[in-house]
């Protein structure tokens, strides 16, 4: 075989190795090009959310204990119900900057959450929970006791209910359980209707059992929230 017949045959193997050296680096630098846009992407984002004008959290109520503190005992059915961020929210201030959000709920769908202990009496109850366009209405008990029901639909984005005064409640010491229980929906509620959001949860003393300079007393000392904690409380 002559020398040129030899160069031939050689070009003719590398060939298609350099046909794979080319898609392989075209490969590289289209990934490395995607990268970078992600990478400037985020970068935005970031520099948006760094800049974004956050207002002054307003002092959360005495005595607020966080949904997210209260042990889920029991579900009508495997649903999600997740300590969602707030932060993404422009309605209002939400504790802790966070809500437990139930989606995936249908009509007559409920979770319980267990209360923490107190001495056998009677207390006052309120709930913060969280409006939205597609939150339903929502039913409360304690202790099997219904107790009341509340319309969480909001026509004005998501935002915190504010105090809900459910009433006096009987609570008789240990295992003490809050149900809360999807009733029905509003006329103007969007799709999916049902999901619901709480923040968090005040139990006090009725104000004729105060300790006499005319407010009640929130109990017990070690459910009450930090000075610096934010507050669902929009009234």
């Amino acid at each position: 075989m002559t020398k040129r017949e030899n160069e031939q045959a050689h070009a003719g193997r590398t060939e298609p190795y350099g046909r794979i050296l080319d898609l392989t680096e075209a490969g590289l630098w289209v990934v490395l090009l995607v990268v970078g846009v992600l990478v400037a992407l985020a970068v935005l984002r970031d520099s948006e959310t760094r800049h974004r004008p956050s207002p002054t959290a307003k002092p959360a109520p005495g005595g607020l204990i966080e949904a997210e503190d209260l042990p889920v005992i029991s579900k009508s059915q495997e649903f999600s119900f997740w300590l969602q961020p707030s932060s993404g929210f422009t309605g209002g201030y939400w504790s802790k900057d966070g809500h437990m959000f139930a989606h995936g709920t249908e009509l007559g769908d409920w979770v319980e959450l267990r209360l923490p202990e107190y001495e056998p009496g009677r207390y006052v109850l309120e709930l913060f929970m969280t409006k939205a366009a597609d939150y339903g209405v929502i039913a409360v008990f304690v202790n099997n006791t219904r107790l009341g029901a509340f319309d969480l639909w909001s026509g004005r984005g998501v935002m915190p209910s504010g105090k809900l005064e459910v009433g006096e409640v009987e609570l008789a010491g240990r295992k003490n359980l809050l149900r809360l229980v999807i009733e029905g929906k509003n006329p103007n509620a969007a799709p999916p209707f049902y999901q619901f959001g709480i923040d968090g949860i005040r139990i006090r003393k009725p104000a004729s059992v105060s300790d006499g300079d005319g407010e009640a007393d929130t109990i017990p000392e070690d459910s009450e929230s930090d000075a610096d904690r934010t507050s669902a409380e929009t009234e």
